[in-house]
């Protein structure tokens, strides 16, 4: 055989190269489309993984506090002074675990004064207040401060205001509301604050566990991620949201401490206590037209167990022709604005208490129309025909599912 020479190298040996090149070239096309197969499943296996951590640990409100950091200090707990500290907070771009450890101190802090604030029960302008007052306006605030204002604003041209006593019930605190509550001068007027709040608790039952599951997790994913009652949605397949039920533990709560704790109020059986909120905009003649109703229930509904002042009726248009009169009707939820709560209804409501606690409604309203047709025998309501009372703001559960 004839032996070609290029470049030293015999042209034999180089045509036998040429079928471990092919081979070589093969193994790559081989190795790399195994690679990318390999990067694609890889890939796919941290998006799952990725989503299931999602829904399991970062699908939740954030809890950080949002308010004026502020350290309040009792200086004087007779005049219940407060001196207000400005507590430095640079945890809001932290995650959730690392922001409530950095606010531990603070939130202990706000506790206590909670506690400190419910035992004291100071009372101010206690000057205004005698045993002939009857009338108790409870109201409910959240941290609507700008309708808080008006509110406190409509309270002011009232008619017999000074002879009520007012009870602010908080589920938030902090020192502007508090200094709005305080400079009320026309009467009396005690703050409480509801200690299970969820500013209170923001990483723990009753508030927002981290174990918690969100409320719209489908439940296999729940028993997948094993988070907290992951096998007990409620009847609309939802699970927990602490700021929603805590409307109705605090609805509650503050109509057993103003009933059974408040030592002002210890021994009345003749208290009537008036529902507001802190959205909600009196009539001047709120309490005339209330003292009315009582007067005529003897001849108008002698079996008649609340009275309601406004209502979702649109008769401002027709107050001319309606003003001056009542309504009687078996009691449900559309009559829960401005109604009342007698000492005899809430000894009796109090009997249910773990059943109304445990109904499946986050609402205090339905659950106590579920109680009042299945416990209650339908009790009537007197109510005002034209609304003594408007509600200002947004529906209250709706602001805090929006709220922070």
């Amino acid at each position: 055989m004839v032996c070609f020479i290029f470049k030293n190298v015999p042209l034999v040996l180089i045509l036998d190269i040429y079928p471990y090149s092919r081979m070589m070239y093969r193994f790559r096309i081989r190795y790399t489309l195994l690679r990318y197969a390999l990067f694609w499943i890889i890939f796919v296996s941290l998006i799952e993984f990725s989503t299931l951590y999602y829904y399991s640990y970062i699908q939740r409100p954030s809890s950080s506090l949002t308010m004026d950091k502020v350290i309040f200090r009792e200086n004087n707990i007779n005049n219940n002074t407060l001196v207000p500290q400005k507590f430095n907070d640079n945890s809001q771009s932290l995650s959730e675990t690392e922001s409530t450890s950095i606010n531990r101190s603070f939130i202990l802090l706000l506790r206590k004064y909670a506690q400190t604030k419910n035992n004291e029960q100071y009372v101010y302008n206690e000057h205004l207040y005698t045993r002939e007052t009857r009338y108790i306006l409870l109201v409910q605030v959240h941290k609507r401060l700008n309708y808080l204002d008006l509110f406190i604003h409509s309270l002011k041209d009232v008619v017999n205001i000074n002879k009520t006593l007012i009870i602010f019930s908080h589920d938030y605190i902090d020192t502007q509301i508090n200094d709005h509550v305080r400079n009320i001068t026309f009467a009396p007027v005690i703050q409480i604050f509801y200690p299970y709040s969820k500013q209170l608790y923001p990483d723990e039952f009753p508030g927002l566990d981290p174990r918690d599951c969100p409320r719209d997790l489908p439940k296999h994913q729940a028993l997948f991620t094993q988070c907290n009652n992951g096998n007990s949605p409620d009847k609309y397949g939802h699970y927990r949201e602490s700021n929603i039920v805590q409307i109705k533990h605090h609805w509650w709560w503050k109509l057993n401490y103003a009933f059974n704790s408040l030592r002002i109020l210890q021994n009345r059986t003749d208290l009537l206590v008036l529902l507001l909120e802190e959205d909600f905009y009196l009539s001047p003649d709120a309490l005339v037209f209330l003292q009315l109703m009582e007067n005529k229930k003897p001849q108008l509904c002698p079996d008649c167990v609340f009275y309601t002042l406004g209502n979702l009726e649109k008769s401002g248009k027709q107050f001319n022709r309606v003003g001056g009169k009542v309504s009687i009707a078996y009691w449900h939820a559309r009559y829960n604005l401005g109604m009342t709560i007698s000492y005899e209804f809430w000894t009796l409501l109090s009997k249910y208490a773990e059943e109304f606690c445990n109904l499946d409604d986050y609402n205090w309203d339905w659950s106590l129309v579920y109680l009042s047709q299945h416990r209650f025998n339908y009790p009537k309501v007197l109510w005002s025909s034209a609304t003594r009372l408007i509600h200002l703001g947004s529906w209250y559960v709706r602001y805090i599912i929006k709220s922070p």
